[in-house]
């Protein structure tokens, strides 16, 4: 019982370690917001059902007893997101688990790798009572009146049930067309702490993500795009004010993660939001950072981006290989490139480059190119993923016929190899990827960045890892 009323859900999602969302780089990763459970709870406390968002992602206890934990909370409804599909395993044996202890407990699942494979994951795991395919913020709530009224889910869009031994899906994937109208996300129910920025902030510093808009127009090949889609909707400017504000009064948030697939659409757009950030910089000291295309950037976005209190800038820049960027349909000019770069840092932006490496048809040649491209541009970090191949992405359709691929959904983490291209071996891979590595991390240019930028906090944090350091990135 909650506030006198019985809980009527428990949102979750199964725990992981830095190692598998950061790889070689895990002992200055950090851990990610459940964002897409926070709004969740906001839609579900708006609708007045008693809501318990179970925050599991750092957690050390094992599924059993986190199973064990949830039952005894005595929900009516159980919702498991059913989203990265590295996790999708951990997320069913915990359904399976909660099941088994009170199967009176009604199961719902979402998530992107759900919306992807809906009866796939049905069939796997037959304790799932109902799934909601793409964005479920009203989805879930109609499906929670439905069921507690006995009425089922008929007419609801976007659900998948089974009916006998069938499994039945109705309408289509679920897409908020007005994002306006769902209620700010609901932080209330998580530990803030484990969210702490990694290298360039204090830990003790408090930092929320926030999404700027939904969905994305580009149509790279390795993406998944079948819950946000590729018709962008924006939230409006009064609309994040007024959140922000309210992120600052309620839990003295100084760091925002902007988590749009890329924030800078619209050149105009890009300019609004700046606009904002600079006000909440000037009123709050609120910094933040996020990801964008580096063909988005023109002379004076840097130091647009600084004056607004933008710290740290991700590009996804995939491959050194123009063979490699066509294969993900990747629109980036090279040879831009380090001036694009420049622009950044220039402005006094810290700057991580993401990078591919194993998709169908990489090789020696162009590991090579990427190995090259990287002596080439400066970079303050670089995050290296081995290619995986999403079940909801163009480039899965066939992926069998361009190599091999390797274990279960556990695998894809990115760093983990999960497919090897018939153009590699497997040790050429492994050394490839150990060679990007090396060649980044062992710049006296990075090196120099990491001392002025941190200064004795920084190069302590690295010295404190040094032989993880040294063994990964240089000697290895």
């Amino acid at each position: 019982m909650l506030n006198g009323q019985k809980l009527g859900i428990v949102l979750t999602s199964p725990p992981f370690g830095l190692e598998e969302n950061f790889g070689l780089l895990d002992f200055v990763g950090q851990y990610g917001t459940p964002i897409n459970l926070v709004y969740l709870a906001a839609s579900l406390a708006k609708a007045n059902i008693n809501t318990r968002l179970l925050d599991l992602s750092y957690g050390t206890e094992s599924i059993e007893m986190l199973a064990k934990n949830i039952v005894e909370m005595n929900p009516e409804f159980v919702g498991v997101a059913v989203h990265f599909t590295f996790l999708v395993n951990k997320s069913l044996k915990l359904i399976s688990l909660i099941k088994k202890l009170e199967p009176k407990i009604k199961i719902i699942v979402g998530g992107v790798h759900f919306t992807a494979v809906p009866q796939e994951t049905m069939n796997e795991c037959p304790e799932i009572d109902i799934g909601i395919l793409g964005e479920a913020e009203e989805a879930i709530v109609e499906v929670m009146r439905a069921l507690k009224e006995g009425r089922g889910p008929a007419g609801i869009n976007g659900v998948i049930f089974r009916k006998e031994k069938n499994l039945i899906t109705l309408g289509s994937s679920n897409t908020i067309t007005d994002v306006n109208k769902l209620s700010f996300p609901i932080f209330d129910h998580i530990t803030l702490s484990p969210y702490s920025p990694a290298l360039y902030k204090e830990k003790r510093d408090i930092n929320l993500p926030i999404i700027t808009a939904r969905g994305c127009p580009f149509a790279c090949t390795f993406c998944d795009r079948t819950v946000l889609g590729r018709n962008v909707r924006f939230y409006s400017i009064d609309y994040l004010s007024e959140m922000i504000d309210m992120l600052f009064k309620k839990f003295k948030v100084n760091c925002l993660d902007l988590a749009d697939e890329n924030f800078c659409i619209t050149k105009n757009r890009f300019n609004e939001i700046c606009e904002l950030l600079r006000d909440k910089f000037l009123k709050y000291n609120i910094t933040w950072s996020c990801s964008m295309r580096a063909d988005s950037v023109d002379s004076y976005t840097g130091k647009a981006l600084y004056d607004a209190g933008c710290r740290s800038v991700i590009f996804g820049i995939e491959s050194g290989s123009s063979k490699m960027l066509n294969v993900y349909n990747k629109k980036l000019h090279l040879d831009e490139l380090p001036e694009k770069c420049r622009m950044i840092m220039d402005g006094g932006i810290s700057l991580a480059g993401s990078f591919i490496i194993g998709g169908p048809g990489e090789d020696k040649e162009s590991i090579s190119d990427t190995i090259d491209l990287i002596k080439k541009i400066d970079l303050d970090y670089m995050f290296l993923w081995y290619f995986v191949p999403f079940p909801g992405s163009p480039i899965y359709h066939g992926i069998e016929n361009k190599g091999t691929l390797l274990g279960d959904y556990s695998n894809r983490t990115g760093h983990h190899i999960s497919f090897i291209p018939s153009t590699l071996s497997r040790e050429e891979l492994e050394d490839g990827y150990r060679s990007i590595y090396r060649t980044f991390y062992s710049k006296p240019s990075v090196i120099m960045s990491m001392v002025r930028r941190h200064g004795l906090k920084g190069i302590s944090q690295i010295c404190s890892k040094g032989v993880k350091y040294l063994n990964r990135f240089i000697f290895n």
